[in-house]
């Protein structure tokens, strides 16, 4: 494959820190359409507090975009990130190759 830096960001963030597994999850959560941080942490049986500061680490690193001031926040996938959602979906699935499940079973999971 070639040398893409969304992809490097993205194992990044996903494979390389301990906050990996939780980022998926709510990158996964998200390509289900826009959420506040309360609806994502439900959704996912997450803390609150947990998916506030996995958000913000998102964020910074441009994978998610919010709307709404205050109490009214709304997180959605960034532009970049649904433009390289075969990106996404593929390190989704070596990863859950790895442990013999398909993302497919993962998104029906959360959905």
């Amino acid at each position: 494959m070639t040398d893409n830096p969304i992809r490097r960001l993205l194992l990044w963030l996903l494979l390389s820190t301990r906050g990996g597994p939780t980022r998926m999850l709510i990158l996964m959560r998200l390509r289900d359409g826009p959420a506040n941080t309360n609806e994502i942490a439900n959704s996912l049986h997450l803390n609150y507090k947990t998916v506030q500061h996995h958000l913000g680490i998102l964020l910074e690193n441009k994978l998610v975009e919010m709307d709404g001031v205050k109490y009214d926040v709304k997180y959605r996938l960034s532009p970049i990130v649904i433009g390289n959602m075969d990106v996404l979906e593929s390190i989704m699935d070596e990863i859950f190759s790895h442990r013999q499940v398909k993302v497919s079973t993962a998104w029906s999971r959360f959905g």
